[in-house]
């Protein structure tokens, strides 16, 4: 209803125009020619106005209004200028009635840009001036005309607001089309008069072509640069479409469908494009196929034959995502699933059993039991392999009956199955769900006409913690599931199917060194680092040590690494640095010359989500001692800049940061250049030749290099006098190893300081 009026102004303005030229030819049919010529080439040309790359946008044919194709009849000049539109909007939109309403809004437009121009020439006023508000009165039209239209629209649905235009970019395009229709008038009022030598030939078609080429240039350079904007997009989407799959992957095509060819409205459905709408069928499932359809273009524009093909390719790349994401699935599906059972095979039960290990909460226990069918063998040779085969169908159902949702049921071998129990709280849990498995794999069946009653061996291993190595758990079940099968041979266990239960060994030593950390059992061990320049001890570093009254002493590499697999690693440490430095006061209390203590950290652990705080507050509550960590040079390779930062202030707090084991593996120059330290260790691999010349001027060299950065250079591993000879001959101060003291008990640390003080050779 809104557009009636406009469609009907049209239709009555094209008509004028058409009659007035066959009851009056022009004088000069070449410039009305070249007027509709020069509208509908410059039609294409565009300046957006709105906030953003998308619409609205404005043409700026209106500058061929600025001279008139019939002398003495300026609004037939309309007329005959509206005959241009309605071609170029039909050209461009392909939809008549629109083509036909944005005519007559433009018309009603142009009408009082004519009105303003003869205004102002019959007043005198200054042609530029003129020119402005004439080009401002007409896009004031268009625009209050297009906020009318569609202020009943939901927003979602509106292309021209208020607030969708920058009043800037209105600005220059008043501008841009006024100086443009100034610079027009002038050169036909002026020049092209000037020019003219033969008064029956006039140059003005020249000047209204000229105007309209340009246009038509700069409109195929818009176009060229709204190509590489969607091809651009379009290449975007061609690697963000095959990372999704199922219904974020529908999801991400149509909002990438929505930007490229700037709709307010694309779906998928069952059903074809209509004629007002585009689309391209798309497959997301396989065998499946849909549509994807925008069907209202941003600003109430028509689509053109670019959008068509951007959806094109955009469902193309969506279809070959999804049947590449079908075809990875069916192929990951068939290699990890047992033909027969349809249950998950070998290789899929070892990720499954790793996922479930290094996926729980610290507390969360897990289990697995390992299931051989007694006598298999027996009932092939009997009943044929057809029987064993359904035999074992059944068994795998029954299984996935009886495990339920939550348990990973797996068949990895010829009659032997697993099951993974997780979320378990004791062993007792666990045992209760395996009987309850096995139960009911015994239970009676009829096997082709023969009445049979399973029977299973089986073996259960429980863990209440994280494994280092899942594979632990395979091995003690497995093991446990034999001794139960050989037991009942023997005759020593029941007869029917029976649970044997695992002493996992892994399970023992991991709640071992959880009861040591959560009960503060740690103890440390002192190992001097002397200065051989002048035979005194001026540091101690910490290591970690526990003695178990069952086990007897766990290596620290051990310690550390069930740590890091029960996520206690942070508490660890906080125990380590906090006896460390309760020792370092005593030993400064009798040596006021050593001061410092060093701990080792992992580089993570520096950062303020992990124990940055902890460290800095630590220095703070002992300022008398020197507290210094040492990192690992291996893991500086994976450093960010953050970590970088986070090292700075923990030196800004008082912290000194040591770079450890530095020669111990592939070392690079840039650790000793990239991270902030104070102290670089040389790793005693470096120094197990020292009649090799190489070896000791490598030694001079990092001497020299830590001299000139005021750097400590501390060489390991010194196991004999000649070789701290040799060392204190290359310029080398700090040492540290056997020779000088092997790690010590705080207990004997101190009471050799007491004795000796801080003699290095006690020897």
């Amino acid at each position: 209803m809104f557009a009636a009026p406009f469609i009907l102004f049209a239709l009555v303005t094209i008509g004028t125009g058409v009659a007035h030229l066959v009851v009056h030819p022009p004088t000069s049919w070449t410039l009305v020619l070249a007027v509709i010529a020069s509208v509908i080439i410059c039609g294409p040309f565009h300046i957006r106005i709105g906030r953003d790359r998308g619409f609205p946008r404005a043409g700026v044919s209106i500058v061929m209004l600025s001279i008139d194709p019939l002398q003495h009849a300026p609004f037939i000049g309309v007329c005959i200028w509206a005959v241009g539109v309605v071609i170029a909007q039909a050209w461009l939109r392909r939809n008549v009635w629109l083509a036909l309403y944005t005519t007559g809004l433009a018309a009603v437009g142009a009408v009082g840009f004519v009105a303003v121009r003869l205004g102002g020439e019959a007043l005198g006023i200054w042609s530029v001036p003129t020119f402005v508000v004439a080009t401002a009165v007409f896009y004031g039209v268009v625009l209050l005309a297009e906020f009318a239209r569609q202020w009943g629209r939901a927003e979602v649905d509106r292309g021209v607001s208020a607030a969708s235009v920058k009043p800037s970019r209105v600005g220059f395009l008043i501008a841009v089309v006024a100086c443009t229709a100034t610079l027009i008038h002038y050169m036909d009022a002026t020049v092209i008069s000037w020019l003219e030598s033969d008064p029956e030939v006039s140059l003005t078609p020249f000047v209204v072509l000229l105007a309209g080429s340009l246009f038509y240039v700069l409109a195929q350079r818009s176009r060229s640069d709204d190509i590489e904007a969607r091809l651009s997009a379009v290449v975007d989407a061609a690697i963000e479409l095959p990372r999704e799959s199922g219904a974020s992957l529908g999801a991400a095509l149509l909002n990438r469908a929505r930007g490229v060819v700037r709709a307010n409205s694309v779906e998928l459905r069952d059903s074809a494009p209509s004629t007002s709408e585009i689309g391209a069928p798309v497959s997301l499932e396989a065998g499946a196929w849909q549509y994807v359809v925008a069907s209202r273009k941003l600003g109430g524009g028509a689509f053109t034959r670019d959008d068509q093909r951007a959806i094109e390719s955009l469902a193309h790349l969506a279809s070959e995502a999804a049947r590449m994401q079908y075809e990875v699935d069916s192929l990951e599906q068939r290699a990890n699933t047992d033909p027969l059972t349809g249950l998950p095979n070998y290789g899929a039960f070892q990720e499954a059993l790793i996922e479930a290990n290094e996926h729980r909460a610290y507390h969360e226990g897990i289990a697995l039991l390992f299931i051989d069918l007694d006598n298999f063998k027996k009932l092939n040779d009997n009943f044929g392999h057809r029987a064993g085969d359904a035999l074992l169908r059944a068994l795998a159902g029954r299984l996935e009956r009886a495990a339920g949702g939550g348990d990973f049921v797996s068949r990895v071998g010829g009659d032997e199955f697993v099951v993974i129990f997780t979320g378990l709280v004791s062993i007792d849990q666990a045992k209760e769900s395996a009987d309850r498995v096995i139960a009911a794999l015994s239970e009676r069946m009829d096997l082709e006409g023969h009445d049979l009653r399973p029977l299973v061996s089986a073996g259960l291993a429980f863990s209440s913690h994280r494994e280092i190595d899942a594979q632990s758990l395979v091995e003690d079940a497995d093991r446990t599931m034999l001794q139960a099968k050989r037991s009942r041979r023997q005759g020593t266990d029941p007869v029917g199917s029976t649970v044997s239960i695992s002493s996992h060994r892994s399970t023992r030593l991991n709640d071992i060194v959880a009861r040591a950390i959560e009960g503060n059992r740690l103890m440390l061990a002192f190992q001097p680092i002397v200065d051989i320049s002048t035979g005194k001890i001026w540091a101690f570093e910490a290591l970690t040590r526990y003695v178990d009254p069952e086990l007897g002493p766990i290596s620290a590499p051990s310690l550390i690494a069930r740590a890091k697999s029960l996520g206690l690693m942070n508490a660890l440490t906080e125990q380590v640095i906090t006896k460390a430095l309760h020792a370092a006061e005593q030993f400064r209390a009798l040596e006021p010359s050593v001061n410092c203590v060093t701990v080792n950290l992992d580089l993570g652990q520096i950062s303020d989500a992990e124990l940055g705080p902890f460290l800095r507050d630590a220095a703070r509550a002992h300022p008398d001692v020197t507290l210094c960590i040492e990192l690992n040079e291996r893991s500086l390779r994976s450093v960010t800049d953050e970590l970088r930062r986070d090292a700075e202030n923990l030196q800004t707090a008082g912290l000194i940061i040591a770079l450890d084991d530095y020669g111990s593996d592939d070392s690079s120059v840039g650790a000793l250049v990239h991270f902030p330290m104070n102290i670089l260790k040389i790793d005693k691999s470096l120094i197990g030749n020292l009649d090799d010349s190489r070896q000791r001027e490598l030694i001079k060299a990092l001497q020299g290099f830590g001299d000139n950065l005021g750097h400590t250079v501390v060489v390991e591993g010194i196991e004999s006098a000649a070789v701290a000879e040799t060392l204190r001959e290359l310029g080398v101060r700090s040492v540290q190893g056997y020779y000088f003291g092997r790690p010590q008990s705080f207990a004997l640390t101190r009471d050799r300081l007491r004795r000796f003080g801080t003699r290095a050779e006690i020897a």
